[in-house]
């Protein structure tokens, strides 16, 4: 992609200026960002999703039984009965894993790396909805898709991190309007919030549905536990602590600059390792929103599903599938990650892995297994961890 082209979804601004003006700097407001891109779903639609067992979903009443309640899904045609006319809101998390009309709607962020991207969450709110002044401590894109809403916005520095009592939700019990920050939202309208930047949106309408683009950022502490789990799996015990002794030392019992100095130079070449941190990485950020439905597939499945496609039945990259890889060019290796699990292949197939995450629909009918040593492994991968599954036939239930 060249970052100097303009792009549509950022109202024709181009990736390079975003990056250097507002990513994770500023909020912007783009106006008809998504103007072109038709509603994935419905809100009869949405409440239906929220009624699935597997769905992940929320109503936020700000007057209910108690202040903000909160009711956790799945719901009933029952709950949707019962609720105000006004002032609730329904959130459906990973849509896009559920509905792949929403796929549209992500891969139009693909200017930003794609396996940033967390998952695409949908509220729908009748007129007054909200669920409260709130931060988030990632990037997020917040998509106007239906109806109305009204956003207002404070940086870091102009609100106390200190919530209300008694709520389940974290919302923040101060929140004083920023006028330059204050906007109205309609259909196709987007507004980018940079992490940490506070935010309170309520509906205008009873049309309002919120298409909400979060991305994913694991904490520094998160990443060390996580690389010292993978670090520590093979143990080499004679890796010890051996610092040099000073030739003087003011005590016995003192513990001596040199001495931390020799701990940290140790801890520095353990994880010193690219390699290392691309596996934790690509591992972590392409693990499935809910790996519970990763399902791998079976040698026999695999094997007729390997027939399916190189016979030519129609194959789909699924909304919830997860691809990234790391390129060590000056070894001639590619990491190549799905859904939290790697392999290594020859760099020459960085095209067919670029191809794969590019493309939504495929014929494998013409692909030539020989064609690389390394081919048949990766394509089994791909195939086994479903980064490409068969389009059912229109004759199958």
């Amino acid at each position: 992609m060249n970052i100097d082209t303009p792009l549509s979804i950022l109202g024709g601004m181009s990736a390079k200026t975003f990056y250097q003006e507002y990513w994770q700097k500023k909020p912007l407001l783009i106006r008809g960002g998504a103007s072109d891109i038709e509603l994935p779903i419905t809100a009869d639609e949405l409440a239906g999703l929220a009624m699935e067992e597997e769905v992940e979903s929320r109503i936020v009443i700000e007057q209910g039984s108690t202040p903000w309640e909160l009711l956790q899904g799945p719901f009933s045609e029952d709950t949707f009965a019962s609720l105000p006319e006004q002032e609730w809101t329904l959130l459906v998390q990973a849509v896009d894993h559920w509905v792949p009309e929403a796929q549209a709607l992500r891969e139009r962020f693909n200017f930003l790396p794609s396996w940033r991207v967390d998952d695409i969450m949908v509220s729908y709110a009748t007129e007054g909805g909200s669920v409260g002044p709130h931060y988030d401590q990632y990037d997020v894109f917040l998509v106007q898709m239906a109806g109305k809403r009204r956003w207002q916005v404070l940086s870091p520095e102009q609100y106390q991190d200190s919530s209300l009592t008694g709520v389940q939700l974290h919302i923040l019990d101060n929140f004083p309007v920023d006028p330059l920050q204050d906007y109205e939202l309609e259909a196709g309208d987007i507004l980018y919030l940079p992490p940490n930047f506070a935010h309170n949106g309520r509906a205008l309408d009873n049309e309002c549905m919120t298409f909400s683009v979060g991305f994913r950022a694991p904490s520094a502490q998160a990443a060390l536990q996580g690389l010292t789990d993978k670090l520590c799996e093979e143990v080499n015990e004679k890796n010890r602590f051996a610092a040099p002794e000073p030739l003087e030392r003011d005590h016995h019992a003192q513990i001596q600059t040199s001495d931390i100095d020799h701990l940290r130079q140790k801890l520095i070449e353990l994880i010193d390792s690219p390699t290392q941190l691309a596996s934790w990485l690509g591992e972590t950020m392409s693990e499935s929103k809910y790996p519970e439905y990763a399902v791998q597939l079976n040698q026999e499945e695999l094997a007729e599903t390997l027939e399916q496609a190189l016979s030519g039945d129609t194959f789909i990259r699924p909304g919830d599938a997860r691809i990234c890889y790391y390129n060590q060019v000056e070894k001639g290796t590619c990491l190549v990650f799905c859904n939290g699990q790697q392999i290594p292949v020859a760099s020459e197939l960085v095209d067919f892995v670029e191809a794969i995450c590019d493309q939504e629909e495929f014929d494998f009918s013409g692909l030539k297994l020989d064609q690389h040593p390394d081919l048949p492994l990766l394509f089994n991968f791909l195939l086994q961890h479903q980064a490409v599954v068969a389009l059912p036939h229109e004759d199958e239930d």
